[in-house]
């Protein structure tokens, strides 16, 4: 599991949400664009979504102090969905 940093605030995801989630947001910025992302995540224990507006802010994916055993539902699909966006740009 993996923590974005945004404006002060931790959102846990996974590996591959969070890495597709950077590389998107550089991708962006390279091209003076922005975007929103859906994706699963993790808010006080339990499953959630999360809506980040990417390509105007500081980033930043850190490696999370937890670990999740269960299958964070969604996330395969928002990965793939995020990582198609970042390479339609490239």
């Amino acid at each position: 599991m993996k923590d974005i940093l945004i404006d002060g605030h931790r959102i846990l995801t996974t590996d591959e949400v969070a890495d597709a989630v950077i590389d998107y947001a550089r991708v962006l910025q390279d091209h003076g664009r922005s975007d929103v992302v859906h994706f699963p995540s993790i808010h006080d224990g339990e499953l959630s979504r999360c809506s980040m507006l990417l390509g105007s802010g500081l980033l930043a994916v850190v490696e999370a102090p937890v670990a999740i055993s269960a299958t964070v539902l969604g996330a395969d699909r928002a990965c793939a969905e995020i990582v198609r966006r970042a390479d339609a740009l490239r």
